[in-house]
């Protein structure tokens, strides 16, 4: 029996009209359902939510009836990212390009629409967060389906990232583990045989996609999640008759950190030995060295055992694509002869060419620098990748079109920029400006379609807004980490919380729509506090 006259503070689920309640379920389930797939339907997700906030206005009336000071001051994350937005705006007033800075503006509104109307809004946080769940496991499910299927029926072989032909790889990598993740949390924490199974589909969809697209992110954040569900529910102590998933766990992550430690070793530039340079081919040609370089390709040294003369004559006979002229992807048609037949095994002389079959001199035309292109697929072409991105980079070589590597020159630019505006920044829309401007300075190696921005979300807010654009930001992250232990999402949240700031190291997570709406959706859902009952 409540005594008349005195407010009771808000309960941590708030009661909602059905009606309302029904508007705001109809909107998170839409736009969970759209992440994974259409820029479009995410959009048409934040305006059905503005329209279940006006409904809710309608039926329940004013944002401040029967919530006191203790509500509004239990918001930090609503404060952090008003604070975010209000000072990305003061931040147009140093821009020069005013049209720029409104665009930034305009497709980072998810960031702020979300957690402003889930703050303010009066529904029912609990069946909410259970609605988003079920959808975005259903829909992620169904778009790792749906690429796999567009993939396999595909009649050409497709790079790693179009196996993902509705958003990016990597924002589809970051959904797929953090709804695994979360699905697993459910599972650990209910026992739920429906969350097992679901759990399953997840592993082995959400697995099968993130092979095939070669995401390293998505590689990286699933078993780090797992990890992080485990030692939050503190797995064999609340649950003895599962202490051997405890054991197992254990020695699964020592395994992973062998690997780690043996992949780590094998990136060390190894140099080729004298015994391995050659004096002179069959035909009597010398053979040219560069003992100084480490590239290597299937375990053998590219640039030793160089007979240019014969290999000019043999391609000629061969090929009618000249060798001193580039592929059809661009490359140095010579470079990528060398690295195929060292891929091969193959001499790099008349031999070597003579031992081409004609559907290998297609392919090297065609701009296949290497053999294990065609038999690696998924994350093991990655890693290939990446071995060749390594050692190309400590042999001075071009860093363009490199994904890993060019990141270095992606922060040189960055660190330019920081130095000559070390305060506030350059503004809100003189981003690209101020890159181009950098690459410019520092005289770049990257060829211009690859100077691109700092591909870190840390970075980009501290040089668009100065320091003060990044404390903000870190702000919003940490009021998600804060999290009072009787708050409903509390480990959920946590869990997203590792997943979306570990992207924001290597991507601009919030610079594309299904980033920034993935990041404002789940700020919003997660951010929202209620006082404790009295």
């Amino acid at each position: 029996m409540s005594i008349k006259g005195k407010r009771s503070t808000a309960s941590p689920i708030e009661s909602s009209d059905k009606l309302v309640q029904g508007a705001y379920d109809a909107a998170l389930i839409l736009t969970a359902f759209a992440l994974p797939f259409s820029n479009f339907l995410m959009s048409q997700g934040v305006f059905l939510l503005v329209i279940a906030w006006a409904i809710d206005r309608w039926k329940n009336g004013p944002l401040f009836r029967n919530r006191g000071w203790t509500h509004w001051k239990s918001q930090p994350t609503l404060w952090a990212i008003l604070a975010l937005f209000a000072w990305q705006l003061i931040a147009q007033t140093w821009t020069s390009e005013w049209a720029t800075g409104w665009t930034a503006l305009r497709i980072k509104l998810p960031l702020l629409a979300f957690p402003l109307i889930l703050t303010t809004g009066r529904w029912n946080q609990k069946q909410g967060l259970f609605m988003v769940q079920n959808a975005l496991g259903f829909s992620v499910g169904v778009a790792c389906l749906s690429c796999l299927w567009i993939g396999y029926s595909n009649d050409t072989s497709l790079y790693p990232r179009d196996w993902s032909p509705f958003i990016s790889h990597i924002r589809f990598s970051l959904m797929i583990a953090f709804v695994w993740a979360w699905w697993f949390w459910r599972w650990i924490r209910h026992s739920e045989t429906r969350s097992g199974w679901v759990l399953l589909l997840l592993t082995l969809l959400g697995g099968w996609v993130i092979w095939k697209t070669a995401s390293l992110t998505g590689a990286f954040m699933i078993p780090l999640s797992g990890i992080a569900v485990l030692w939050m529910e503190g797995l064999g102590r609340e649950k003895p008759s599962l202490m051997w998933v405890r054991k197992c766990l254990k020695g699964v992550g020592l395994f992973a950190l062998a690997v780690v430690a043996l992949g780590a070793w094998s990136l060390q530039p190894a140099y080729p030995t004298s015994q391995a340079m050659l004096s002179k081919t069959v035909g009597g040609e010398t053979y040219q060295h560069f003992p100084e370089r480490c590239l290597k390709e299937n375990g053998g040294h590219v640039w030793i055992n160089l007979a240019w003369g014969e290999l000019q004559e043999s391609w000629s006979v061969r090929s009618t694509s000249p060798l001193d002229g580039p592929d059809q992807r661009g490359q140095e048609l010579k470079t990528t002869l060398i690295r195929f037949l060292t891929s091969k095994g193959y001499p790099k002389d008349a031999n070597g060419i003579e031992q081409l079959t004609p559907s290998e001199i297609q392919v090297i035309e065609q701009g296949v620098p290497t053999v294990l292109e065609l038999e690696h697929h998924g994350l093991m072409r990655r890693w290939d990748i990446i071995q060749f991105e390594v050692a190309n980079h400590i042999d001075g070589g071009d860093p363009s079109g490199h994904s890993l590597v060019q990141r270095i020159a992606f922060l040189q630019a960055a660190f330019h920029i920081y130095r000559e505006n070390p305060l506030f920044g350059v503004g809100t829309g003189d981003l690209k400006v101020a890159f181009a401007q950098a690459y410019a300075a520092v005289d770049s190696p990257l060829r211009d379609p690859f100077r691109l921005r700092a591909h870190n979300q840390y970075v980009t807010f501290m040089l668009s807004g100065g320091p003060m654009a990044l404390i903000l930001w870190l702000s919003v992250l940490g009021t998600l980490m804060i999290v009072p232990s009787y708050h409903e999402p509390r480990r959920p949240a946590l869990l997203f919380l590792l997943i979306l700031g570990l992207s924001c190291f290597t991507e601009d997570t919030l610079e594309t729509q299904a980033g920034i709406t993935f990041a404002g959706l789940f700020i919003g859902l997660f951010g929202r506090r209620f006082p404790p009952k009295n």
